[in-house]
């Protein structure tokens, strides 16, 4: 018979249980101040769903209603400089983080009132959730996408767990940099079960990240009991398998809240590492607005009364009242501000017509504002040096990838915010591919080896960015993207723009083409059709290692993610560098013509750059003078249209030459607008050589044919210089 040997668990999960006692040692101030945010959480939740009733609140309205003590207990526990990250059902978390921060110092509201830059801040959140021009975000992220990154609120999300990685990003920026700070990061029974909590769960405990995962277990997502969704019901246990202790508290009970989460940070900041928080509690109303969930027929009248029993709003100032912490004229005047408050910002937001509230005119964001803050301002080269190889007296060779481990190690001696994540990073002698040599050797503490965790170490590189680092992030294979695609696009991509233009993500995404080397079909993707679809994103694609160290330095200069595309055939190849900088900066949303000609304009980046010239070079022998353009940068905002321009109406045809499949390729986008801008210079329609649309395949045959040849590329551009597309 085989022996068994029980193992010991790595860390433990407890219930907590609060008697008056722990209540009497905590200080009166905190027990008062929390009654302040039930009550301020309640009124303005109550506010917001009349406002939407009456039509001034366009889209969903997530109430908390129910929930507050977990709020209004994170909010007195943490320090102003400690931060938050929420959820869609995020009013209460962001509103207390926000009153605790601009209170000042020794502020008692029972007292003191609400002071005006507490009121400023109740007004904005009013505003922003109804869309207004004074909210925080100028109206463009309404209830779900709230952002103050002043008071430490990183941000809600209206993705379930999406914000998880980038709070965990964000709490790992505190432990990289030794601030002392933690990040709690709200979410809900419906959020744990989405694999980007699991996969950043590992690496927060890997890295000793002072983050408190805190859930709200109010049993319904939407309408799908945890019953149903999680065969663990105890959702806290789920964090042992990562190796961090939890706690199952009392979600309905504030004095159970603050105990839970005065202990976790005081724990974190002591020697951070993650802990978690499982608070039992409840939500009264459906997943929106202000129906009751029985009514959906997704739980009962008698659940929802029990629950309702054990209302905070009631029960927690009773005993207050009862064991002499508070007066009942103490808890009226409290009850009164915030009603007051609330009522304030209503005002602030809205005017009476008729005896009916309404929206003024002027309280709407402009409509010419709707473009604005989709990116950083360019105005970041000021002393940069712009450099062509014409410029240069002197060089040296370098191969391709020798630059990309050059240039980003230099970037890391220039400024100590950079730092490097990725798969086998700090492995092998540089990595996979020889791109982070050198590194370990100088910057180990900045070089980070990550799990096979694309959605995991994406978005806490994300979150690095939005409180200040300038993380360069490796992906093996471009289609590993795929498996990151919510934090690339729906976060990282995004998120500047509906928070308003507050924060801002200075991320470099490194990745390498395998087409040609017989990888197939999930590993040989070209990203950048892909990529250059969120206008988030700045796509750069050096074609030399001269152009690799001028677009990265430029890249880094960004506060805006920069997708860089390298190709693995260019890694070996040999290239001439300066010989005494690899400071200077190859400017963003500018072409190069590699190849003067008249008779057809051919645009191209990456290997295509090479054989479009071994074709032109060809072609000149039959009286074909073709100019070869390196596009360089691939988003639409930064292809260079001037130059392409001026080159159509030199040749009067285009061809767009690329070596993915079809359907994956710029070059119907590049074509459409090319049309578009410079239609009447055009004397064909603009050509286009691509890969056959079919996923690379693996064998050697099959992929030659699946691949454009440089016989089809000479082809094409004899069509385009007679015109003959």
């Amino acid at each position: 018979m085989p022996n068994l040997t029980a193992l010991a668990a790595p860390a433990t999960c407890h219930q907590l249980e609060v008697s008056d006692t722990d209540l009497r040692v905590i200080d009166h101030d905190d027990l008062r101040d929390m009654l302040f945010h039930l009550y301020m959480i309640r009124a303005f939740e109550v506010e917001l769903l009349r406002l939407k009733d009456e039509d001034l609140i366009h889209g969903p309205v997530h109430a908390s209603i129910g929930q507050e003590a977990v709020a209004a207990a994170v909010a007195v526990v943490l320090d102003k400089q400690d931060m938050v990250a929420s959820t869609h059902r995020a009013h209460g978390h962001f509103l207390s983080k926000a009153l605790a921060y601009y209170a000042p110092e020794g502020h008692r509201p029972g007292q003191d009132g609400v002071t005006p830059d507490m009121q400023r801040a109740i007004d904005r959140t009013l505003a922003e959730i109804m869309g207004l021009a004074d909210g925080w975000c100028g109206g463009r992220g309404g209830s779900m996408h709230l952002y103050d990154g002043t008071s430490g609120n990183l941000g809600s999300n209206a993705i379930v767990g999406g914000g998880i990685p980038i709070a965990t990003g964000a709490a790992w920026a505190q432990r990289i940099q030794e601030t002392g700070q933690v990040v709690v990061s709200f979410f809900g029974d419906g959020a744990i079960n989405q694999g980007c909590f699991h996969e950043v769960a590992n690496m927060a405990a890997l890295w000793r990240v002072p983050v408190l995962y805190l859930v709200e277990n109010n049993l319904y997502a939407v309408g799908t009991c945890t019953s149903e969704s999680s065969y663990v019901q105890d959702l806290a246990q789920r964090s042992i398998g990562y190796g961090f202790d939890s706690l199952i508290v009392d979600g309905m009970d504030p004095v159970g809240m603050y105990v839970a989460v005065r202990d976790a940070v005081d724990r974190m900041r002591h020697e951070p590492f993650p802990y978690l928080i499982e608070a039992k509690t409840y939500r009264y109303y459906h997943h929106g607005g202000g129906v009751s969930g029985s009514a959906f027929g997704y739980r009962s009248k008698t659940e929802e009364k029990e629950w309702q029993d054990q209302d905070p709003i009631s029960a927690y100032p009773r005993k207050l009242v009862g064991l002499g912490v508070i007066t009942e004229e103490d808890n009226d005047r409290l009850q009164q501000v915030t009603q007051e408050a609330v009522d304030r910002a209503v005002e602030q937001c809205t005017a009476q017509t008729g005896g009916r509230r309404s929206i003024p005119v002027e309280k709407w964001p402009s409509a010419g504002s709707v473009a604005e803050d989709l990116r950083c301002p360019d105005d970041v080269f000021e002393g940069a040096q712009f450099l062509e190889p014409e410029d240069v007296a002197s060089f040296k060779d370098m191969t391709y990838v020798q630059a990309i481990a050059a240039v980003t190690l230099r970037s890391m001696e220039r400024d100590a915010r950079v730092v490097v994540l990725g798969e086998e990073v700090a492995n092998l002698n540089g990595g996979a591919y020889a791109a982070t040599r050198g590194i370990k050797e100088v910057y180990p503490e900045r070089l980070f080896n990550t799990p096979i965790s694309e959605t995991g170490f994406v978005g806490m590189g994300g979150g690095l960015a939005a409180v200040g680092l300038r993380p360069v992030v490796e992906i093996m294979f471009p289609d590993f993207a795929l498996m990151a695609s919510d934090q690339l696009f729906n976060q990282i991509g995004k998120l500047r723009h509906m928070y308003g233009g507050q924060v801002c993500f200075p991320l470099i995404l490194r990745t390498r083409v395998a087409m040609g080397y017989g990888y197939g079909g999930q590993h040989s993707m070209d990203p950048s059709a892909f990529f250059a679809l969120f206008g988030g994103w700045r796509i750069v694609a050096p074609s030399n290692a001269f152009d690799y160290v001028g677009l990265f330095n430029t890249a880094i200069r960004f506060s805006d993610p920069v997708l860089i595309v390298e190709h693995g055939m260019l890694y070996a190849e040999k290239g001439q560098v300066p010989a005494d900088t690899l400071d200077y900066c190859c400017p963003y949303g500018k072409a190069k013509v590699v190849r003067p000609g008249t008779d057809v304009t051919v645009l191209t980046y990456l290997t295509g750059v090479r054989e479009c010239l071994q074709a032109a070079e060809a072609l000149a022998e039959e009286g074909i003078e073709a100019e070869v353009i390196d596009l360089r940068t691939l988003d639409y905002v930064g292809m260079d249209w001037q130059a392409i321009g001026e080159s159509v109406r030199r040749t009067g045809s285009v061809l767009v030459a690329e070596q993915g499949p079809r359907s994956l390729t710029l070059g119907g986008r590049i074509a459409d607008e090319i049309q578009m801008r410079f239609f009447d210079y055009l004397d064909c329609p603009v050509g286009h050589v691509t890969g056959v649309d079919v996923p690379p395949p693996v064998s050697k045959v099959l992929e030659e044919a699946a691949l454009p040849s440089l016989e089809q590329v000479k082809e094409q551009i004899r069509r385009g210089a007679a015109h003959a597309f």
